[in-house]
């Protein structure tokens, strides 16, 4: 009568690693949906999020016990622990990273151009959920923001209105912001402003976004503030649209004199 084969024995700890992995993988993917289709707000989505990272944590961590156990008995079962640990480290980079950034920077989530009056939000003010976080601008995010972001400062430029708001309108074209509300600059008698609203490559979270054109000391002065509507950091996402937008809107003014 022939023999059995031997089975060679596999790792439960890495097949189960493997299993959690996956299965947090599959949390983090309905969480990411469920926001980006309004189905889950800001925190509900991160509380989603946070609880398949931490069954994607316990996978990796199983599954590394799994690979000492294999490395010692020899049991089957390295390669589920070895695309366990894979995985979960690759889905646990972006979040881990967002961490470093979260740690080095403050919590801001709010930056303005103008901090002693900056510009205010009203169509994006309406739209806010009530668990959203406040539209007005905390005073103490002040002095935190003059100190990190120096260059977060309002445009002066010698330029006729219709000028002023071509420069608005070609920067909110190349963004893609969704416009929510606007008003042209006029001259001294009538305060320009555009509102508009952004999402995140990811969740979609919303940032509300203002930009105010007024008459001051007969020049144009142009202002931006650039909000999250939920959280306490933003990870600096504010504050770099914020340069980025006002780079672009100093090099099209700058043009813009020179052609007159």
């Amino acid at each position: 009568m022939p023999r059995k084969p031997l089975v060679e024995p596999t790792s439960r700890l890495a097949v189960w690693g493997l299993r959690f992995v996956l299965a947090g993988m599959a949390v983090m993917l309905v969480a990411i949906l469920a926001a980006r289709t309004d189905r889950l707000d800001g925190y509900q989505a991160v509380v989603g999020l946070a609880l398949g990272l931490a069954i994607v944590a316990t996978g990796v961590l199983l599954a590394v016990i799994g690979g000492i156990v294999i490395w010692v008995t020899g049991y089957g079962g390295a390669r589920q622990a070895t695309l366990a640990v894979v995985l979960g480290l690759a889905v646990s980079a972006y979040p881990a990273a967002l961490m470093v950034i979260g740690v080095r920077l403050p919590a801001l989530n709010d930056v303005t151009t103008d901090i002693t009056d900056p510009p205010s939000f009203g169509i994006a003010a309406m739209a806010r959920p009530s668990n959203a976080n406040s539209v007005a601008y905390p005073t103490a995010f002040a002095p935190v923001q003059r100190r990190i972001y120096p260059e977060i400062r309002g445009i002066d430029v010698d330029l006729p209105a219709e000028s002023v708001n071509e420069i608005v309108n070609d920067l909110v074209e190349s963004r893609r912001w969704t416009v929510l509300d606007q008003v042209d600059y006029r001259g001294p008698d009538r305060e320009g402003r555009v509102e508009m609203v952004t999402r995140s490559l990811l969740l979609g979270f919303r940032d509300d976004i203002v930009i105010r054109i007024r008459s001051v000391n007969g020049r144009a002065r142009i202002d931006m503030r650039s909000a999250s509507r939920y959280g306490r950091q933003d990870f600096g996402e504010n504050a770099r649209r914020t340069i980025a937008a006002l780079d672009e809107m100093r090099v099209a003014a700058r043009r813009a004199q020179r052609e007159r």
